[in-house]
């Protein structure tokens, strides 16, 4: 389990950082030829966008798991140690679960825009190319997930991601 997520997570990280390298020096280039040319490169702009499709989609699995994804905890953290363990048990299963139907009518979505034969204004690139990643981040952060599920089936301790072990806070002296 540990390769495999290690070998996901090398995945992840070499995408985003080259997605965001690209669309770093695609914007740059662009500012400069609208200072310089007094031009707009109208494909940058586009390749842009699908790489933010591609931040947001794969950055969704990263972000679950290095534990860094939005949580809700004002309750959870009211709870005792045997709560929180089985509310997080709860959420990593519903959690992988909505991911993985997610997944599955963003792969219907993908098809669907494929038979429609939607292709970008600039470039003409097939639209389904650029949503396929969607599917592919939710398949990725639900087996994240699971994996989280089943580090705290195994673990007494409670993780917030397969490697991301929950740590309380202290409370401050004096706080109520």
């Amino acid at each position: 389990m540990e390769r495999i997520l290690k070998l996901i997570q090398r995945l992840e990280e070499t995408v985003l950082s080259l997605s965001i390298l690209l669309i770093a020096a695609l914007t740059i280039t662009n500012v400069i030829a609208r200072s310089v040319f007094n031009t707009s490169l109208a494909s940058t702009e586009e390749l842009c966008q699908f790489l933010i499709v591609v931040v947001t989609f794969v950055g969704l699995s990263y972000a679950v798991g290095q534990a860094r994804h939005i949580r809700m905890s004002a309750l959870y953290d009211a709870l005792g140690q045997r709560s929180r363990k089985i509310l997080m048990l709860i959420i990593c299963a519903t959690t992988a679960a909505l991911m993985f139907f997610v997944a599955y009518h963003a792969v219907e979505y993908v098809l669907l825009i494929k038979r429609l034969g939607s292709v970008s204004p600039v470039l003409q690139t097939p639209l389904y190319l650029v949503y396929a990643v969607a599917p592919f981040g939710f398949v990725l952060a639900g087996v994240r997930y699971t994996a989280a599920l089943i580090r705290n089936l195994q673990e007494p301790d409670i993780y917030l991601s397969y490697t991301v072990r929950e740590q309380q806070k202290e409370p401050i002296k004096g706080e109520i």
